[in-house]
């Protein structure tokens, strides 16, 4: 009965149209985030109010909490070649985190750009460098681990826009070929588990010297693709490829895999020296949008450097301090903690009336049987967005998702755009 209060310590420490439209929007890499219902001007802005009750896994009594939520952005006009950007989002919980303050800030960019020419783009600063064209697990994202400072919702969406950035220069360059990237993210300082609340937190993005060179040929207006590789200070080259082409004329196929030489999760995550061998990660799925503004998207999850069925049991029968500090590095690092899963998402857009959205996903982990789902129903006003979220964790104890902390949880939310 003791384990569950502990795990959720040690989890909460690591701690993540119409047709024609269908087509374009499929299409793009996973790098879209949503933006807000605000008209365009050089600032945009949001606070946001929350209310919430969750029933822990354990026996016990539900528990209230609030969270007030400033998120804002600023983008003035480009003054020629040179341009500015910068975001941030500041949260305030009456409950925190087990090792976190009540406020925490996000610093998501900070970047200072230049184009000498219309086809070259240089940035310096924090930048939140995005790859990826799944939507449940981008195993080329590869600037993804240590980025979640504060967890606001389960929604991909929300995981990928309220995230710091890494500190980097960029470069991209763009031709009739195609479009080449590149980027170098320096060593600045030493990973801390728990920075307080206003740290820019730049051992959690920048430990480690890492670059990055990505390629995205112009194959066609049906397909799209990308070839990346990944060095990073200590560990051997990681090589990537998005992929996605059309199946008629609103559902998009697409497969997104990383692999390279690395050792384990486990390895990495107890600090044990080992043989290093190749593992293979991948996302692989399809999305459908039909004439009613119904996307469905159903996808397969591998992580080979994750425990399989067998070694995910004898990971769970190991003393409890080793099996928490497995499940913080892995939410840390926004990688699964075992090896085959299965997402579903359902996301329809202006459902019974316009205004009012409906969204929802499931995560099943095939090695044990453990699931979460999710539900948000939201309607969109000019100023005004209103939310009521749903979330539920079934799962054995010490199983991949029965180890979170809350078996259920509803929040109401307050969106005001200023």
């Amino acid at each position: 009965m003791m384990r569950r209060p502990l795990i959720a310590l040690c989890l909460l420490w690591g701690t993540s149209a119409l047709a024609s439209d269908a087509e374009a929007d499929a299409l793009q890499l996973a790098d879209d985030t949503p933006t807000s219902t605000t008209e365009q001007r050089p600032w945009q802005a949001y606070a946001e109010i929350a209310a919430g009750r969750a029933w822990p896994q354990a026996a016990g009594l539900a528990q209230d909490d609030g969270r007030l939520s400033l998120d804002w952005r600023l983008e003035p006009a480009a003054s020629g070649p040179w341009y500015v950007r910068a975001a941030g989002r500041l949260d305030m919980r009456s409950r925190p985190m087990l090792t976190q303050e009540n406020a925490i800030h996000t610093l998501k960019d900070a970047v200072l750009g230049y184009t000498p020419t219309q086809n070259l783009v240089l940035e310096a600063g924090r930048i939140r460098l995005r790859q990826g064209v799944a939507l449940g697990y981008n195993p080329t994202d590869f600037f993804r681990d240590g980025s979640i400072r504060s967890e606001v919702s389960m929604d991909p969406a929300s995981l990928r826009e309220n995230r710091q950035g890494s500190a980097m220069l960029h470069l991209q360059h763009h031709s009739a070929n195609g479009v080449w990237q590149f980027a170098f993210s320096p060593r600045l300082a030493t990973h801390k588990p728990a920075p307080g609340g206003w740290n820019l937190d730049w051992g959690a993005t920048n430990h480690l010297n890492r670059a990055l060179l990505a390629y995205a040929p112009r194959w066609g207006e049906s397909i799209s693709a990308q070839g990346l590789l990944h060095l990073r200070q200590g560990q051997g080259a990681q090589w990537g490829m998005n992929l996605s082409g059309l199946l008629g004329q609103a559902t998009v196929a697409y497969l997104e895999w990383s692999g390279g030489t690395s050792p384990t999760q486990l390895q990495q995550a107890l600090g044990l020296v080992g043989p290093e061998q190749w593992h293979h990660r991948l996302a692989v799925g399809a999305r459908h949008t039909s004439a009613n503004q119904l996307t469905l998207t159903a996808e397969l999850h591998y992580n080979g450097a994750a425990p399989g069925r067998r070694g995910w049991q004898a990971l769970r029968a190991m003393p409890l301090p080793v099996y928490g500090q497995y499940r913080a590095w892995a939410a840390n690092a926004l990688e699964p903690a075992t090896r085959h899963g299965l997402f579903l998402h359902a996301a329809w857009k202006d459902a019974v009336h316009p205004g009012l959205d409906l969204n929802g996903m499931c995560q099943f982990d095939l090695d044990d049987a453990s699931r979460r789902c999710w539900l948000e129903l939201r309607h969109r006003g000019r100023r005004l967005d209103m939310a009521l979220q749903w979330q539920r964790n079934h799962g054995a104890a010490l199983s991949h998702f029965g180890a979170w902390p809350w078996a259920a949880r509803w929040e109401l939310i307050a969106r005001h755009y200023f």
